[in-house]
């Protein structure tokens, strides 16, 4: 068999190949084809919502008591809604309406866990980023009351993998607690 030969057999298993699995083939390029369209649209819906985000933010530093720009924010971008409350906050600690629009904020799931953590933070409720911090303080104070069993508990439950555990070993060790 010649190289022309080959060619031409090689040929026709291709073309019965294409002819038996024509519209898978062509299924799969529709799909890449529609999901590269998909992606696009959606990535620069996603980035153009954003920058008007940035903007009413911009614009909500400047004119703090904008409430048109306000509820646009809140509608446009919960998290940095969230962020500029709490900006607010820091400037008044005191204004028990932001603290109690806060407080609706981190019960919402649309709300970034971070911040969810943040707000609880700023509206003195237990946080999980803190927890071992907590619990580290509440040790000391049972410690200074010599309730040594108590703190031991405590210091007990902070995990090991955790940047607190030196000072967690520490307590227990200066206060006679042995591991």
């Amino acid at each position: 068999m010649n190289t022309e030969e080959q060619f031409l057999e090689n040929f026709i298993k291709g073309e019965r190949f294409i002819r038996k699995y024509k519209l898978y083939l062509v299924s799969f390029v529709i799909i890449f084809v529609l999901w590269l369209i998909v992606s696009f649209v959606m990535d620069t819906i996603k980035e153009s919502n954003v920058r008007e985000s940035n903007e009413i933010y911009a614009n909500l530093l400047v004119k703090n008591d904008d409430k048109i720009l306000l509820d646009k924010l809140k509608n446009k971008n919960l998290n940095l809604y969230a962020i500029f409350l709490m900006q607010k906050l820091t400037q008044n600690p005191t204004n028990t309406q932001i603290l109690q629009e806060l407080n609706a904020l981190s019960e919402n799931e649309k709300i970034e866990p971070l911040f969810r953590n943040i707000i609880a933070l700023a509206n003195n409720d237990k946080s999980i980023f803190l927890k071992d911090y907590a619990k580290i303080l509440e040790a000391y104070v049972l410690l200074e009351q010599k309730k040594i069993e108590e703190a031991n508990v405590l210091l007990a439950q902070i995990k090991s993998n955790t940047p607190l555990e030196k000072i967690a070993k520490n307590l227990k060790h200066y206060q006679g607690i042995s591991q």
